[in-house]
């Protein structure tokens, strides 16, 4: 047996192994939380609690190395103080405990809402999907890159405040933030501006776009241009659902941009779901051999709401570089 069919099979053998362990403890914690019965509510507006864990593995095929993570936990919890009122609070707890979100809801009717706090910057449909939901185990390299809040490492939030509009036709936020990140103060005089608007065609079918811009500083008396417009489209014709986003970015010194296309096929009730991605990013549009493609293909298996198993296969091709194959498997436990 050669090498590399050496190194498949272990890779197989450790697939199959953490696929059944996973299997067999969640249907202990499923059985377990099946048996238990509902506790009685005293106050007149309880808060809800919500929690999940996501552990990871990665295998960098690429230079032979792979590791387990704790990816994820985060606990969040929120309630209606007042018939108008609510507000949210989300906390991550792997490294150290920090503070992902916390806001205030005001609702001025059925349509109309003002928020404000620490939250998402409502900018592209990827973004603002919550990290327990999501179709993919990793966000798009595209989304990381070039949305706001992502591209400087806050996980596409902010401190600020936004009016959003709702109907059963469209969608409006337009919002006003610091743009220095979570728990920072504004470094700069300054807000940057959001605006983000979706239209729902048809049944299924729904387009939009967003739009970004705030300045960062680089010295004592200067700061810098951040601009960020952005395109999305969403079609769903029975249990096929289609994507695709598109982020053009203007800075102070360059301009880049990025798509993504996705197709997810939900099987058996949406129980199993195969998923493929493909994308293409460019960083720097004046630079030459600086584009990407990633393409990612795996399978989703929902064993109970917000407990799933996911499976990635990660192909990055890096102009004028050398290809790289990650596989990622990650098991998902919340409530």
């Amino acid at each position: 047996m050669s090498l590399k069919q050496g190194k498949g099979k272990r890779l197989k053998e450790r697939i199959i192994y953490l696929l059944g362990l996973a299997i067999i403890f969640n249907l202990i914690v499923i059985s377990a939380f099946s048996q238990q019965r509902e506790q009685p509510v005293s106050a007149n507006r309880p808060v809800e609690f919500s929690a999940f864990a996501q552990i990871r593995y990665t295998d960098y095929s690429s230079d032979s190395h792979d590791t387990f993570s704790l990816r994820r936990v985060r606990l969040a919890f929120s309630a209606a103080v007042m018939p108008r009122l609510d507000f949210k609070v989300q906390i991550e707890q792997t490294k150290s405990v920090s503070l992902m979100e916390a806001c205030l809801d005001f609702h001025l009717n059925r349509w109309a809402l003002v928020r404000a706090g620490q939250f998402k910057i409502p900018f592209s449909y990827e973004n603002l999907k919550g990290s327990s939901e999501l179709d993919f185990i990793n966000r798009s390299t595209v989304i990381e890159s070039f949305c706001p809040g992502r591209d400087i490492g806050s996980q596409g939030r902010d401190i600020g405040a936004l009016i959003r509009l709702y109907t059963s036709i469209l969608e409006a936020s337009f919002g006003l933030f610091n743009g220095s990140g979570i728990n920072r103060l504004d470094n700069d005089n300054d807000k940057d501006k959001a605006f983000r608007l979706v239209i729902n065609l048809s049944k299924g079918l729904a387009v939009g776009g967003s739009w970004y811009e705030g300045r960062w500083p680089e010295a004592e008396n200067s700061s810098r241009l951040r601009r960020r417009q952005g395109l999305e489209a969403r079609w769903q014709p029975g249990s096929l659902a289609f994507a695709v986003e598109y982020i053009k970015v203007f800075d102070y010194d360059r301009e880049g941009e990025g798509w993504v296309v996705q197709a997810v096929l939900s099987w058996r009730e949406g129980q199993f779901q195969p998923v493929l991605r493909y994308e293409s990013l460019d960083r720097n549009l004046a630079l030459a051999h600086d584009e990407k493609e990633v393409l990612t293909y795996g399978l989703n298996i929902h064993l109970a709401p917000r407990t799933k198993i996911q499976l990635n296969q990660e192909i990055h091709r890096p102009k004028g570089g050398k290809k790289k194959n990650i596989f990622l498997f990650q098991w998902q436990i919340g409530f």
